[in-house]
Formats: structure tokens, C-alpha cells, sequence
């Protein structure tokens, strides 16, 4: 699988003090989860508390170019009662991004919370049947989390293409909050905890604050 340029871009300047080598571990997961579902085209890891996806794909240029099929009003399609598992499975496959039929989310827990989302995605409906409790044990997952079929639409391909976006943000928080540290000698936690506050007495985003403080502080 060929990492999506975005994944790419976020990769080569996204620094963490817990993981030493990100893409390493996204390499690892590709290989486990190919060799237990051989029809997997795509497979996208979340960093949960950075809130960053990064993605890898059988095909780039073709994921890129593909877009959800436009949706049709449900009602006019489907005559569904609110129980009908099959039903709504069969509407959510209509509604999915095209050459993915089936998708399997599988949270990873350590030290009693989850740190890392793993969505992978199938080029068959029945691509993870009996394969859910093999992916588990391998990628050392948390069982009772495993959803099916949650993300057919492939949402994680968006929110790793807006992930070098979220960086550059981020970075742009963290230098407005070291210079409201420094102005106001308060601890960068502190500081941070001024931005959030500011931004949400205003009703704007963290990044606005940060550009208004870097313009005044700078």
C-alpha cells in the first residue's frame, strides 16, 4: 500500500515523545491486517489523543479521485423499520465510498484507555466474517470495540488529507502559548489554558486566538 501524499506530508513533520516512529507502525499494522484479510485495500490509524489520522491505500491516485456516490433520499429507497440490521447494512452499502464493501473499526487500549483507532477497509462485503477475533488477538485490540461497517463513506480518508492543515495549526497554538507563557509568566500549561478559555468566551476557534496573541505578543 502507498501512504496517501497528505499522510506523507503530516509524517515527515509530526513529533511525539511516545511513538519514535510513526510510520513504522502504521507498516506493521498494514502487514497484519493484509496477511489476516487478504481483500484489505486500505488502512487508517487515529492518534486519538492528537486527533490525527494517517492513511495508506492499495491505489493513491484513484482514492483521491474517487467521491461517495451522490445519496439518494433514503425514504424513496428503502422501506426500513428501525431494527432492520440487514436493512440499514444494505443502505450503508449503497451510500459507501466506491471499491470499499466492508470496513471493521478496532479501538487499542493501553493502561486502561484507548490511544488508537485502526479502520480497515475491504474490497468484498464479507471480507472480516469470522476474521474480527484473528485481527483482535494480532493487533492487540480491544474485542468489545470492534465495530463493522461504521465507515463505509471512508471518512478517515478526509481527516488524514486535513491532517497537515491540523499540524500547522496546532504549531501556531504552541508558539502563541509559549509567548503568553513568557509575557505573562505563567507555566505553558497555564498558558494553554488561557488560550482555550479566551477562545471559548469568544466563541472562535483555538487557532484564531493563537493568531490574534502571536500579532499583539510577536
Amino acid at each position: 500500500m502507498e501512504l496517501l501524499p497528505q499522510s506523507r506530508e503530516a509524517l515527515d513533520e509530526y513529533v511525539t515523545p511516545t511513538l519514535d516512529d510513526v510510520e513504522a507502525l502504521l507498516r506493521v499494522i498494514e502487514g497484519w491486517a493484509v496477511r489476516t484479510v487478504p481483500e484489505c485495500v486500505a488502512v487508517s490509524v487515529t492518534l486519538l489523543e492528537d486527533d490525527l489520522t494517517f492513511t495508506l491505500v492499495d491505489d493513491v491516485s484513484a482514492a483521491q479521485r474517487l467521491a461517495s456516490p451522490p445519496r439518494t433520499d433514503e425514504s424513496e429507497r428503502f422501506d426500513l423499520h428501525a431494527l432492520d440490521e440487514d436493512g440499514w447494512a444494505e443502505m450503508a452499502r449503497e451510500r459507501a465510498f466506491a471499491g470499499i464493501a466492508s470496513t471493521v473499526s478496532i479501538p487499542v487500549v493501553e493502561h486502561g484507555r484507548v490511544v488508537l483507532n485502526i479502520d480497515l477497509y475491504a474490497s468484498t462485503p464479507h471480507a472480516f466474517h469470522d476474521r474480527i477475533d484473528e485481527l483482535v488477538d494480532t493487533l492487540g485490540a480491544w474485542q468489545a470495540g470492534a465495530v463493522t461497517n461504521a465507515d463505509l463513506g471512508f471518512d478517515t480518508l478526509r481527516r488524514a488529507e486535513a491532517a497537515p492543515e491540523r499540524l500547522r495549526e496546532q504549531r501556531m497554538v504552541d508558539v502563541a502559548v509559549g509567548l503568553v507563557a513568557a509575557r505573562t509568566g505563567v507555566t505553558t500549561d497555564e498558558a494553554l489554558a488561557m488560550v482555550r478559555e479566551a477562545a471559548h468566551r469568544a466563541g472562535i476557534a483555538e487557532i484564531q486566538v493563537a493568531m490574534v496573541a502571536q500579532s499583539l505578543l510577536a
